[in-house]
């Protein structure tokens, strides 16, 4: 599994480089997430410099596409080229900030704190009939990356955010406690919600 180690936005609006993008974001969370970075062939060095960039390519409105920010996309692109790679790269600050802090981080938890604002914006809603199903993914994303401890600890980090995962997890209580966990067009996902309840249960 090659990891990035430098965060750079798609050339060109090409939908496979953009998911591409997307998807290695995720990896890296992921690995940092189970333990299995910083190694050998990850140094720690090497996540810091990739942390750095993400922080120098942060937009102005707090997201991290990884699309050319002069593209237009749609409203279901917006989801998954703007506000995921966006949550995950929140994700991987959070992980880092709480766990492999480095001096040389400058503005880390400003990065976070804009990063999270925008990441909360549309309150974390999908789009269209997989609406719910981007909501939990958002919310995992936010668990692996430990955020809800993060604002835990200090909710003045963002407390949009910190108030709006307050919010959701009521929601997913109330799912949970009224049986109704099915999606419209899929299976249950009581484990699912069960499993992001349990990262929220700190807040």
């Amino acid at each position: 599994m090659v990891l990035l180690k430098e965060f750079k936005k798609s050339a060109d609006d090409d939908y496979e480089n953009m998911s591409v993008i997307t998807g290695s974001l995720r990896l890296v969370l992921k690995a940092l997430s189970k333990g299995l970075i910083p190694h050998k062939d990850y140094t720690s060095e090497e996540l810091t410099a990739f942390c750095k960039s993400l922080i120098s390519n942060q937009e102005k409105d707090g997201s991290w596409p990884v699309h050319r920010p002069e593209d237009e996309v749609s409203e279901e692109d917006e989801v998954d080229f703007i506000f995921f790679p966006t949550q995950i790269a929140c994700s991987i600050l959070s992980y880092v900030n709480q766990n492999y802090y480095s001096p040389e981080l400058h503005g880390l938890n400003e990065a976070i704190s804009r990063g999270l604002k925008f990441s909360i914006s549309k309150k974390l809603k999908g789009y269209g009939y997989n609406n719910m199903f981007q909501l939990l993914e958002s919310l995992i994303i936010f668990i692996e990356g430990s955020v809800p401890e993060l604002l835990n600890k200090d909710p003045r980090i963002c407390p949009s955010c910190y108030n709006q995962l307050i919010e959701l997890k009521e929601e997913i209580q109330a799912l949970l406690d009224s049986g109704d966990t099915k999606m419209e067009y899929g299976g249950d996902y009581r484990e699912q919600y069960e499993y992001v309840l349990k990262g929220l249960e700190g807040l």
